[in-house]
């Protein structure tokens, strides 16, 4: 089974210029097949190393064909 993954910032994913809840943000992404797979949290910074995201991250799943 083969995975396609979508990565979108928190802030805007929550801060968008549309009107919609968080909720019916979800279930637009859902019409579309996405399913919420989790939170990537953006690390502290340390020893120099910068982090890989931007922010803290809204990660969301898909289905692929084969």
């Amino acid at each position: 089974m083969k995975w396609e993954y979508k990565v979108i910032i928190a802030e805007k994913f929550l801060s968008s210029a549309d009107s919609l809840t968080v909720e019916e943000k979800f279930n637009e992404y859902g019409k579309d097949g996405w399913e919420f797979a989790g939170v990537l949290q953006k690390p502290y910074t340390t020893l120099g190393k910068d982090p890989k995201v931007d922010g803290d991250c809204i990660v969301l799943k898909r289905h692929v064909e084969d």
